[in-house]
């Protein structure tokens, strides 16, 4: 299998709920637990792709552009954008579905 293939196999799609537990006094998710999900769905990735032991050594951006509000579904989908010889780099992005 090549790299390409790869890639395409190792793209990871999460579903959560959010449920009260997790927002904050606006009843929107709390922003930390954004960014955990989507550290755990950016491992998934990179472990689907290598194969391998990974951890999250840094993070280059995360735009808030939108609230995310209990009650919503949420989709993370995990992508590998670059590969290099000791690291891969995996755009996560985030979808909002109203149940």
């Amino acid at each position: 299998m090549n790299v390409d293939q790869k890639i395409d196999r190792s793209v990871t799609r999460v579903f959560k709920v959010v449920f009260p537990n997790i927002t904050n006094h606006h009843n929107t998710m709390f922003g930390g637990t954004v960014m955990e999900m989507m550290d755990e769905v950016a491992f998934m990735t990179a472990t689907r792709f290598a194969r391998k032991p990974f951890v999250t050594v840094s993070s280059d951006r995360i735009d808030f552009k939108k609230p995310i509000p209990s009650g919503t579904l949420v989709e993370l989908i995990g992508k590998i954008k670059q590969v290099g010889n000791t690291s891969v780099k995996v755009d996560v992005e985030i979808f909002i579905e109203d149940m």
